[in-house]
C-alpha cells in the first residue's frame, strides 16, 4: 500500500449501470472505474505498452434488507492494475527500458441483489486504459477500468425432493 495524498492510489466508482436482458434472479451489470496512480506516477501508453487490470469480487456478509422486498450487499472488489510509468518529459516519456509499475485496488460497492441470502458473483474480463488522454506522452494519473459482473441467486442444493 503506498502513503498517498487526496485521491492518489483510490479507485472510485464512476458508473453502475444493469445490463439490458437482466432478470430479478439474475442480474448482470456494467461497472466503470477510475483509478488515481499511486504517488502521482503519470501514465505511458502506446500500442506496445499495454496497461492492464485484474479485478475479484467478494460478496461481504448477508444482504441488508432494504425494504420492499428489495436487498442490497457489499461487494469487496480487489486486484492489482499494471502499467508503463512516464519517466522522461524530454523524449517523449515512454522508455521501454522502464520496469512496470503495479497498483493495488480496493474498493467497497453497494450492490442490489435478489433476496436476503448471499447472492453468487460471476466477475467478467477487466479492461483498462488511460483516461482522457492522446495515445503517447500521456500526462495524466488516471487509468480507467472497466468490467461486466452478474449477481445471481444460488442454486438450491437439493434436487427437489
Amino acid at each position: 500500500m503506498c502513503n498517498c495524498k487526496k485521491q492518489n492510489g483510490k479507485t472510485i466508482v464512476n458508473f453502475l449501470t444493469l445490463a439490458p436482458g437482466s432478470t430479478e434472479d439474475s442480474a448482470t451489470y456494467q461497472l466503470t472505474m477510475t483509478h488515481f496512480c499511486c504517488g502521482n506516477r503519470k501514465v505511458c501508453s502506446r500500442e506496445e505498452l499495454p496497461i492492464s487490470a485484474d479485478l475479484r469480487f467478494q460478496v461481504l456478509g448477508l444482504p441488508d434488507d432494504m425494504g420492499n422486498g428489495t436487498y442490497s450487499c457489499n461487494v469487496l472488489i480487489t486486484g492489482q492494475c499494471t502499467y508503463m510509468p512516464y519517466v522522461d518529459p524530454y523524449n517523449c516519456g515512454c522508455n521501454c527500458n522502464q520496469c512496470p509499475e503495479t497498483d493495488n485496488i480496493y474498493t467497497i460497492l453497494p450492490v442490489p441483489c435478489p433476496s436476503n441470502t448471499v447472492p453468487v458473483l460471476t466477475p467478467g474480463i477487466a479492461t483498462a486504459w488511460p483516461a482522457n488522454v492522446p495515445s503517447c506522452c500521456l500526462l495524466t494519473n488516471q487509468i480507467g477500468i472497466k468490467c461486466s459482473f452478474n449477481v445471481s441467486t444460488p442454486q438450491s442444493t437439493t434436487s427437489g425432493n
